[in-house]
């Protein structure tokens, strides 16, 4: 298992306590050009949440919040759009996009949710 995965698992099992179902994982659109991967969509009542996993083991390529810049969180409104367009039954629901950082050696607290961390501002 990879890094990331193990990343995008500790954080599906968190959302998972919280009560959510896991509903996608890394969704890629599957029309046309590829526009970006959502790491998991998780689902709760009305409630859709899009995340982002960014795992670390260090910060020596700094922090998982610095890796989500502009760019990437442009991609990740589009994705998100696209998987709503793709998906009507969910288009009246309440949806967030979330950021997790996880941090591979915290044994404590390993995951960090930033939640509604990327506003869809179109």
């Amino acid at each position: 298992m990879s890094v990331g995965q193990a990343g995008e698992s500790l954080v599906a099992k968190h959302y998972q306590n919280l009560g959510f179902t896991l509903l996608a994982r890394n969704y890629i659109f599957p029309e046309g050009k590829q526009m970006g991967e959502i790491d998991l969509i998780v689902i709760k009542g009305q409630d859709l949440v899009f995340v982002e996993v960014k795992t670390r083991r260090n910060e020596k390529f700094g922090t998982g919040l610095e890796a989500v810049d502009i760019f990437k969180q442009r991609k990740l409104v589009k994705t998100t759009k696209l998987f709503l367009r793709q998906n009507p039954k969910y288009q009246a629901f309440n949806y967030r996009i979330d950021v997790a950082t996880v941090d591979l050696d915290n044994p404590v607290q390993p995951v960090i949710i930033i939640s509604n961390a990327i506003e869809d501002l179109d």
